[in-house]
């Protein structure tokens, strides 16, 4: 970024400690200057003391809104010299004003307020008003008078000078900040196209080895299941189920590998074709009772509110409590799907004995993918022993992916 432009930019408005700093030094500048006022000018009233309030006090807030107390504390100092009121300590805020508008808004800003508090300085000096400096620096001559004149231009572009050192000193802290997050975004973006080539690997060695097992698999069961003589019926069923398990399975690696070689994570994969979700159940439900399983339904809510990639964990989560049912040997299973306020709770009992994991309490990775799977959309999942016997998997998911659950 060119450095003109950063140094053109407003800044940034001040935090809690520069605005306290910023008070204090309005504070002490009021009181010195009301203490001081009466040591330069003992003849100074009240009127006299009402504007070094109104000179000095805007510093309060003068890296705050800057602009906004250049203006006052000049306009402020002008009304003073039209009065007539005797100068003071006080009228150093016009220097103060003047470095901080400077330094905090833009170069164009600082310009134009050192021009107009030359202008300011200029007009004081032809009134008699600016007969007080003069006599601090010698006899009331015409030189003593260029003099003053000449000094007090000389402070107004010393201010200047020091506002503007600030501001490109800013400038460049303000410069090396955009400089670090923007390499932060860049290392952000190469973590994200790491993860795409990793993606990409792991959907290609899934490709050459475990779709192309599957296939294998689904090949020799179809031809095992030929080559059986008519009799063996039972045989000729069980690789019947044997093959159409590797068809499904071989489909959802497909669908899979999709996933894997799409971009970022929630977006759709071209090609991949559709997802199981809620009305692929029935199916789901018909392959486990072919291999030897009583299992019952229940639905109850507005199914039709659950997103798609819910239901999709919602098939899962069922397809995990029936693999699970049958690793445990539970021969009844119940399932049920409920919709309860934004929620959708899954639940699949099975009367199994839970097998040996069941005790210790430590699920399997099936389980634990589960729950991952189920927290990816928001939700929550458990699993473990029935208070009443067998095996309980339980999921609650929110009816949108990432809503409150």
């Amino acid at each position: 970024m060119p450095l003109v432009t950063e140094l053109e930019r407003p800044r940034a408005t001040p935090d809690a400690r520069i605005v306290v700093a910023d008070v204090a030094l309005a504070v002490l500048a009021v009181g010195s200057s009301a203490v001081l006022l009466k040591v330069l000018s003992p003849r100074a009233d009240a009127g006299d003391w009402v504007f070094v309030v109104l000179v000095a006090l805007p510093l309060a807030l003068r890296r705050t809104v800057p602009r906004t107390t250049a203006a006052l504390v000049g306009l402020a100092a002008a009304v003073q010299v039209l009065v007539g009121s005797p100068v003071g300590f006080h009228d150093a805020a016009v220097l103060v004003a003047l470095a901080t508008v400077t330094g905090w808004t833009t170069r164009r800003t600082g310009l134009v307020v050192l021009a107009l508090a030359a202008l300011l300085v200029g007009l004081a000096a032809l009134t008699p008003w600016w007969a007080y400096l003069d006599s601090r620096l010698g006899p009331a001559t015409g030189t003593t008078h260029v003099l003053t004149t000449l000094g007090a231009l000389v402070l107004l572009l010393a201010a200047w000078a020091y506002g503007e050192q600030t501001r490109r000193a800013r400038a460049g802290a303000e410069a090396v900040r955009e400089r670090a997050a923007l390499a932060e975004r860049e290392r952000e973006q190469q973590a994200e196209l790491a993860a795409a080539a990793e993606r990409a690997r792991i959907a290609r060695e899934m490709h050459d080895v475990v779709v192309h097992g599957l296939s294998v698999m689904v090949v020799q069961a179809e031809g095992a299941r030929y080559a059986l003589p008519e009799s063996a019926a039972t045989s000729r069923e069980a690789l019947a189920q044997v093959a159409q398990t590797g068809r499904t399975a071989l489909g959802e690696m497909r669908q899979l590998l999709g996933l894997l070689r799409a971009a970022p994570a929630g977006t759709a994969a071209g090609g991949g074709g559709p997802v199981p979700g809620l009305d692929d159940l029935d199916a789901l439900v018909e392959q486990a009772r072919s291999a030897g399983a009583a299992v019952s339904v229940r639905r109850r809510g507005d199914l039709a509110r659950v997103a798609p990639v819910v239901g999709l964990t919602a098939y899962r989560v069922v397809q995990e409590g029936l693999t699970n049912a049958r690793r445990h040997g539970g021969d009844r299973v119940e399932v049920v799907l409920e919709v309860e306020g934004e929620e959708l709770v899954v639940q699949v009992h099975d009367e199994g004995n839970g097998g040996p994991a069941a005790g210790s309490g430590t699920p399997g990775f099936g389980l634990t993918g589960l729950q991952e799977r189920v927290a990816a959309v928001g939700g929550r999942a458990a699993a473990g022993p029935a208070p009443a016997g067998g095996f309980t998997v339980r999921a609650c998911l929110p009816l949108r992916p990432g809503g409150a659950s």
